[in-house]
């Protein structure tokens, strides 16, 4: 891959698991893809806290946290609706008698 250019995610997992999966040394897997080590090594840390976020179900934690604290804020939404809907309905029936 040319110098300077933007790693995709799928590169640097390809990266990381070719060095996990062979017995290349670290020098010649960067000087292979003209990485610098500091580089590769944090691509392999982030590569390992995700995959134990992942196995240890903390993966969507954060996911899962915006989505409840909108599910109740729709709800509270929902509850005000049907409260002020209610309130236009008794007015109505009032004017009709």
């Amino acid at each position: 891959m040319p110098r300077n250019s933007r790693w995709s995610p799928e590169d640097k997992i390809r990266i990381v698991l070719e060095s996990l999966n062979t017995h290349i040394s670290m020098s010649e897997l960067c000087r292979k893809y003209n990485l610098t080590p500091n580089t590769f090594y944090q691509w392999r840390e982030k590569f390992i806290e995700g995959g134990k976020a992942g196995l240890s179900g903390q993966l969507n934690d954060g996911v899962n946290n915006d989505l409840e604290k909108e599910n109740e804020r729709l709800k509270k939404l929902i509850g005000e609706l049907t409260i002020a809907n209610d309130s236009f309905k008794k007015v109505l029936e009032g004017r009709r008698s």
